[in-house]
């Protein structure tokens, strides 16, 4: 399989990956949700039952204050089943409310049985086969139905009883309701009222407890209705402003930790994705270092081989003949080793296998050194070349180093020199730092390929490229110098021409040149 499309299906899987984690993260969080909302309901309605019996204990606990009947008592509590006029089945629950000892020998199943001997329910079981385990689920579940039936109508009779004494004590109720929602983690803006349901069907009427129709103004408010007798005549109904807040609320330790724990896998996975395309890009400069290498080396070795044949078979007899193809060997070879040789400096430079000798020394003496070893070259080119570098110019950097990077700029600009022959050097300080450029006239390079100058055997013209000598690599020893120094290098065009720059740090006592 081609290597980049490997990368590519890797990387696709990866990403596809991470979408499928992102949407089982969703789904499980929401999932995690609606369970919580549930139990959220059925808290609600338990906090709703259990605020309305500590509101008729406080309203038996006052009658009995009024009585002078404080203290432990026994309830009897009667149950009778009448047939309606409309034949229709109906549980009249009546309640009497009268103080009585208790009988220290009794249990509390014999103190119910004395009270009310004849009260009794009948619960058909059928408990089915002996791997039958259907009906048994089936009858519990009736059964259990039928505890909370017995349940309610208790405190229904107790209602039935205790309101025709002492009303109902609407803003106690809502006291008891908020505090046992706040045990219940429920805590959030809620306004509680009172519906009134009149047998003729007629619409329902509102008593408020707080401040009327607040409700009203909420955006989707949630409620939840708590009946007060059997025939939901009179209902507590309890709106709450934002019940997925409390919801969120009660997720938040989960939702922080997913997120971060999500945030961590996205992490791994881009960090995963940038090494895997690291490594694509690693290859690829494997394969072009390869290419280009070849095709660097493939021109020089044959005309080494060429003229070396040339001079085995005495192709031409005259001492001028073979001098010439004797210095064309020795030219090719040298510049086959001049190659070696930048190639393993940038090695060393690329590894941090050479050492950098940081000192302070004068750019502009530099500078003059290098105009002075290339004058011949200079001429050659017939270049004009300006530079006015008067006082000294102290940076820190490795001396050796610098004098090599300018010495690859000025050769590059020798080499792509053109129209009026003009090369500018120039040095001048920006904050903490000296930024000297080498300027040439000449072409510009295409946009496309100012970022890739810096690349091993890259050439913007190919052709012009050989007639000099250049092998490709100057450029990209001036950017690994840089990087070594932590400093910055770039290039530049102009209408009339290409400026290539560095940056060094400065010396504190520069002044510009």
């Amino acid at each position: 399989m081609n290597i980049r499309l490997r990368f590519k299906l890797i990387a696709l899987l990866i990403v596809l990956s991470l979408a499928g984690l992102l949407v089982f993260q969703g789904y499980w969080l929401k999932g995690l949700y609606d369970t919580l909302y549930k139990q959220m309901e059925i808290n609600i309605e338990e906090a709703m039952k259990i605020a309305d019996y500590k509101e008729l204990f406080l309203r038996i606990r006052s009658i009995k204050k009024e009585q002078g009947a404080l203290g432990p008592q026994t309830q009897d509590v009667y149950f009778s089943s009448e047939l309606d006029p409309s034949n229709k089945q109906k549980m009249d629950a009546k309640a009497s409310i009268h103080p009585q000892k208790e009988d220290p020998d009794l249990n509390r199943e014999d103190i119910f049985k004395t009270a009310n001997p004849d009260s009794h329910m009948k619960l058909h079981i059928d408990y089915g086969d002996e791997e039958d385990f259907s009906s048994i689920d089936s009858t519990l579940t009736d059964y259990l139905y039928v505890i909370g039936e017995v349940e309610d109508m208790v405190q229904q009779a107790m209602h039935a009883n205790i309101d025709s004494i002492k009303p109902i004590d609407f803003k106690t109720y809502n006291k008891l309701l908020t505090s046992e929602l706040e045990a219940r983690n429920i805590v959030t803006e809620h306004e509680l009222v009172t519906i009134y349901k009149p047998n003729n069907g007629d619409e329902k009427g509102w008593m408020h407890l707080d401040k009327p129709e607040r409700f009203t103004t909420w955006k989707n408010p949630v409620h939840f209705d708590y009946p007060l007798h059997n025939e939901s005549t009179l209902q507590y109904r309890l709106f709450l402003k934002s019940p997925a807040s409390v919801i969120l609320t009660q997720m938040k330790g989960i939702l922080i930790s997913s997120f971060l724990l999500l945030l961590l896998i996205i992490c791994a996975f881009i960090y995963l994705l940038r090494t895997i395309l690291k490594q694509k890009t690693v290859e690829e400069l494997k394969t072009d270092f390869t290419n280009n290498m070849t095709h660097e080396l493939k021109t020089p070795i044959a005309l080494i081989q060429g003229y070396a044949e040339g001079l085995k078979d005495n192709i031409n007899d005259d001492e001028e003949s073979r001098e010439f193809y004797c210095d064309v060997i020795i030219d090719e070879a040298a510049k086959m080793n001049e190659m070696v040789k930048k190639l393993l400096n940038l090695n060393q430079l690329e590894f941090g296998e050479d050492q950098v000798n940081m000192e302070r020394f004068d750019l502009n003496a530099v500078i003059k050194g290098v105009l002075q070893s290339s004058d011949i070259l200079i001429r050659q080119k017939e270049a004009k070349v300006l530079f006015t570098g008067g006082d000294p110019l102290y940076v820190w950097g490795d001396e050796f180093k610098v004098e090599e990077v300018i010495t690859n700029y000025l050769t590059n600009a020798l080499n792509h020199l053109d129209y009026d022959h003009t090369i500018e050097i120039s040095c001048k300080k920006e904050g903490n730092v000296v930024k000297t450029t080498v300027f040439n006239t000449g072409d510009p390079i295409p946009e496309e390929d100012l970022d890739k100058v810096w690349v091993k055997f890259f050439k913007v013209d190919k052709a012009r490229t050989r007639e000099y000598g250049g092998s490709g690599i100057g450029l990209s020893i001036v950017k690994a110098i840089m990087d070594s120094f932590q400093q910055q290098c770039g290039c530049q065009n102009y209408d009339n021409g290409v400026a290539f720059w560095f940056t060094l740090e400065a010396d504190g006592k520069t002044e510009e040149a």
